[in-house]
Parts: structure tokens; sequence; C-alpha cells
């Protein structure tokens, strides 16, 4: 299924006309996964960020504290823009007894996200942007590729 990220399949499969019961009591794991742009190791240049910026994208203070620098895309012989291959980001969301009663009780995506993040759920943003944190991928591509949380 196409859905932007893990909790948006139980909707989707409830859309399309699959019992939420169902749903809920045969549903393990859900994955949803982008494909981000890898930086170039030949040419990804560092560049400072500044913390208010780091913190408005979704990084937390303490990230925010510790990053004294990212990379951006430069361009070389090499690669040409910057960026030379992709690799996967996950997001996995393991459904538990909560879960299963929301979906049940009709929640929305975003309320089955609300409380996945909460019992700890890494979502493709806060995948992409740990990426970014470690010069894997650029904090433009980051953003561009997933959704604010």
């Amino acid at each position: 299924l196409h859905t932007n990220d893990a909790p948006g399949t139980i909707s989707r499969m409830v859309d399309m006309g699959v019992d939420p019961f169902l749903v809920a009591s045969a549903t393990l794991l859900i994955s949803a996964q982008r494909l981000l742009k890898k930086l170039c190791p030949e040419c990804k240049q560092p560049c400072d960020v500044p913390r208010e910026r780091l913190l408005s994208v979704g990084f937390v203070a303490q990230e925010a504290e510790q990053i004294k620098q990212l990379h951006m895309a430069q361009g070389c012989k090499r690669c040409t823009h910057g960026y030379k291959g992709r690799f996967a980001i996950l997001e996995t969301m393991k459904m538990d007894e909560d879960l299963r009663r929301m979906v049940i009780k009709g929640a929305s995506s975003v309320d089955l996200k609300a409380k996945a993040l909460e019992k700890g759920m890494l979502s493709l943003r806060r995948c992409a942007l740990l990426n970014s944190m470690r010069g894997k991928t650029s904090i433009e591509e980051a953003l561009s590729t997933t959704l604010a949380d």
C-alpha cells in the first residue's frame, strides 16, 4: 500500500473496506519506507546550521547543542549533483493492545501516530534527521523527502 507513514496504513486498509477489528487483530507490525539520496563522500561540504533552525525542523534541544555541523551537497565529477546512491529509512509501528483498541474504536491516523510516537516509534522524519546528523544525507534531503511529525 502507498501511504505517507506507517499509521496511515490502518486508515488506508479501513478505507478499502477491511473491518477495523480484522485490521487490529491481524496486524503485528507496519513499516513505511522512503529512499533518501546519499551524500557523495568525495565532495560533501560541512555547513553550520543555526540552533534555532535545528530546533524548528525537529531536532531536540540536547541534539541541537551537540551538533557542531551538518553536511550539504556540493557536486563533483564523480557525482555531478552532490549525491551518489540512495539508502532506505524505515518507520516501524509495532501494534500493541492500546493501538489495537484505538483502531477498533476508529481512531484517526494522526491519533495512532501520536500514540505510536509516545510509545517510542521513530518517524520517517526523525530517521531522516538522524541520518543528516550522521553525515549520510543533507538536512534539505531529509526535509524534502519526509513529512513533519
